[in-house]
């Protein structure tokens, strides 16, 4: 079982498969949705509801990056871009989230379910990473399968 769907149940247990988005579809966040005041939940923020209104869903799970939208016992999986990120970003740090048109992109073939990565490229992936600076944005919803502060 894959782990995206593992973490999709956690949230909606009576889904049952997962599958990748090969289209992008537009949201519009309106001052209704803007108006939620579930910050730092991934099933309730202003997206989240946007998201469940304009397609009539059973549930929504927004992460920083990544989109659930889930009907009946099917999850369709989005890919957020960065603009929908910086606004997650706003909206969990108590300034709210700007009404307007945002979009939710197919996800790559390369990051599609299922995707194998080659042999060759994980080694020079692993090359590559030796002492990468990342930084870790705080005050902000956890990473989806992550755990949080008050489960440890």
């Amino acid at each position: 079982m894959p782990a995206s769907l593992l973490t999709v149940q956690k949230f909606f247990p009576k889904v049952k498969s997962i599958t990748d988005s090969r289209k992008n579809v537009k949201i519009e966040v309106t001052k209704g949705d803007a108006n939620s005041k579930a910050v730092k939940q991934h099933d309730a923020c202003a997206f989240a509801v946007a998201c469940k209104r304009s397609f009539h869903l059973d549930g929504t799970i927004i992460s920083r990056t990544v989109a659930y939208l889930i009907k009946g016992d099917k999850a369709i999986r989005y890919k957020l871009p960065s603009s929908v990120e910086k606004e997650i970003v706003s909206f969990d740090r108590g300034s709210g989230f700007a009404i307007g048109e945002y979009r939710l992109e197919a996800v790559p073939k390369s990051n599609r379910l299922g995707a194998r990565i080659g042999r060759v490229q994980q080694i020079k992936n692993r090359l590559n990473s030796e002492k990468r600076f990342r930084h870790i944005t705080t005050n902000i919803r956890t990473v989806l399968g992550g755990k949080r502060p008050e489960d440890e």
